[in-house]
């Protein structure tokens, strides 16, 4: 039987609390957000929130001093403009555990900017005149570690993989 739309959603809200996640809003005007577009378009992907996290982890992976040399050089901070009286401003909306928070932390201690809004959009603009090619990189998985099964695993399932094999013989 399909579960109730209700209870599919008290699953996932046991989920996001087991995970402790969070809504993250941030407030960015509007060219922001079409180069957050392109950005995905670019990089061929569909979900916003999974294009804001893999952005945020990668860059916060340049450490201190990559991460002032990428928004450094490429755009600079208005420091008195606080965005949210900003007409015709949009949000940004997407759910974050808890080390994309503290990744994002840091990102807006490094950046100097006064909150995550400009820290994001000081990120998105940056990667954007960027172009479509070096983009890429801030943008993808990065590569997951190669699993070696131990070889004590391996000769369980090969002792198991040849008794099923006897038996299947010994029906026939």
């Amino acid at each position: 039987m399909a579960k109730s739309p209700q209870e599919r959603s008290a699953k996932t809200a046991r989920k996001r609390v087991a995970n402790a996640e969070e809504e993250l809003r941030l407030r960015v005007r509007p060219g922001t957000r079409q180069a957050l577009a392109e950005l995905m378009e670019w990089a061929k992907i569909d979900e916003q929130a999974e294009a804001l996290t893999w952005m945020i982890h990668h860059v916060q992976g340049l450490g201190r001093d990559g991460v002032i040399r990428l928004l450094g050089s490429r755009w600079v901070l208005d420091y008195h403009e606080n965005v949210a009286p900003i007409t015709g401003s949009e949000m940004i909306r997407f759910r974050a555990r808890q080390g994309t928070r503290d990744a994002l932390a840091l990102l807006v201690e490094w950046s100097g900017a006064k909150d995550q809004c400009a820290a994001m959009r000081l990120v998105i603009h940056a990667l954007h005149d960027a172009g479509p090619v070096q983009c890429i990189p801030f943008l993808t998985m990065p590569p997951r570690e190669k699993y070696v099964m131990p070889d004590r695993y391996a000769r369980l399932l090969d002792a198991e993989f040849k008794r099923k094999t006897l038996r299947i013989c010994h029906d026939e």
